[in-house]
């Protein structure tokens, strides 16, 4: 069932008016504004560093953060597998984890922002994760 708070892009889009491929490293997206006020507020409040404070030093959670990651990846190959995209599209696709962050099998860990992983979270169940758990319940206290 897809939730009504989250949209999905595929991997690559085509910009008719540039006339070029754009890689397309987050896949979901939150479009409820109500949403992605209350994860703002919480942002704010200093949670992403906390967060990855967190991930960087429990190596459980670290390695399921960077599967999830990989998870991401595999399923971009399956995308544009057997399809004909620019070598920058590829690149950009293979090589950066979810909402395109670089080095996410490195500590310390980047959360990048709340937004990212409680889309994800809700945006199939294969990405549930703690960040975007969290998230949603520490919203209905706001």
């Amino acid at each position: 069932m897809k939730n009504i708070d989250i949209t999905e892009n595929p991997p690559v889009i085509y910009d008719r008016k540039k006339g070029l491929y754009i890689p397309q490293p987050t896949k979901f997206w939150i479009i409820n504004k109500d949403l992605r006020s209350k994860i703002s507020r919480l942002e704010e409040k200093g949670w992403i560093e906390k967060w990855e404070e967190k991930v960087t030093n429990d190596e459980k959670l670290f390695e399921l953060f960077v599967n999830l990651h990989r998870k991401e990846i595999n399923e971009r190959k399956e995308f544009i597998k057997g399809k004909k995209y620019p070598n920058y599209v590829v690149k950009k696709l293979l090589t950066t984890g979810i909402g395109g962050i670089q080095d996410f099998d490195k500590k310390p860990f980047k959360v990048k922002c709340l937004h990212l992983w409680t889309a994800y979270h809700l945006g199939d169940p294969e990405f549930m994760n703690p960040i975007g758990n969290w998230v949603l319940k520490e919203i209905q206290k706001l």
